[in-house]
């Protein structure tokens, strides 16, 4: 896919900079291009996320792990600014999200479990929306569309109505969506769902291809064939705490599996130490 430039300009100094914030944010959580600090969310009287912290550096793919209710969602909604933490803090790119979130969402894609449609409009109207959202120059428009439906699969479909599109076609607009502002940092949650196995293959060399030129990915994902094969490090996520971080390795001898596989040290992980 080409490799293409942003057509906005972003403020001359990212809020992380000012040595007045490094201080009150402290130096050694200036670590990271996504950094979550204490991060929590209650809906009434049940914790989403339970005092997350996370550093993720520039460059990895991150996996992210948990059972359904976990607060895999709920922690990727606070860290694209969806929602609003109920404590803690979260920098992108050494902005303050709290304070910078405009420019935060210039650099970022986010491409969530069920991506809003428009059903009347084409595949190449949806990212033409989206692209005049981000002021994207008219100039290269067109081009930079027909890159990504080309690069998800669906160039072919590109006049075609949402609503005339399978699910799995739904999915890889919606990744091809993300992309549309050449985000620095990308946030996918399950993106390959509903994808055949040729789908999963082709969004899963795409992601690589697309961390090779330099986009840091935060996938949340329930195929853990799919995290093995593509993360650097994985976080698991249970009731809303972070019970676990690092490689497939640091993890086997946290949980003393260095023999076991993801699968079974995810499930020891989650269940209580059950298989």
């Amino acid at each position: 896919m080409p490799n293409h430039r942003r057509d906005f300009e972003l403020p001359d100094k990212p809020l992380l900079g000012h040595e007045e914030t490094k201080k009150e944010w402290g130096v050694k959580n200036l670590t990271g291009i996504i950094v979550a600090e204490n991060l929590s969310k209650s809906y009434r009287d049940r914790k989403a996320v339970d005092a997350l912290t996370l550093h993720i550096q520039e460059g990895e793919i991150f996996g992210f792990l948990g059972p359904n209710g976990a607060g895999k969602t709920t922690t990727i909604r606070l860290l694209t600014g969806i929602l609003k933490p109920d404590q803690g803090e979260v920098a992108i790119d050494q902005r303050l999200l709290s304070q910078q979130k405009k420019e935060v969402a210039q650099v970022i894609g986010v491409m969530s479990e069920s991506p809003g449609f428009y059903d009347w409009m084409t595949a190449a109207e949806y990212l033409s929306f989206f692209a005049h959202l981000y002021r994207i120059n008219e100039d290269r428009l067109e081009e930079r569309i027909d890159a990504l439906l080309l690069e998800v699969g669906l160039l072919k479909r590109k006049h075609s109505t949402i609503g005339a599109l399978s699910h799995g076609m739904r999915q890889r607009l919606g990744l091809a969506r993300a992309l549309i502002n050449s985000p620095k940092i990308l946030f996918l949650d399950e993106p390959t769902l509903g994808l055949d196995p040729q789908g999963q293959k082709d969004i899963q060399q795409l992601l690589k291809r697309l961390n090779i030129e330099g986009v840091t990915i935060f996938l949340s994902s329930h195929l853990l064939n799919e995290i093995s094969n593509l993360c650097s490090r994985i976080g698991i996520i249970n009731k809303g705490k972070l019970v676990a971080e690092g490689t497939i390795d640091d993890l086997g001898k946290m949980t003393k599996l260095q023999d076991k596989t993801l699968t079974q040290i995810f499930f020891y992980l989650t269940n209580e130490g059950g298989e």
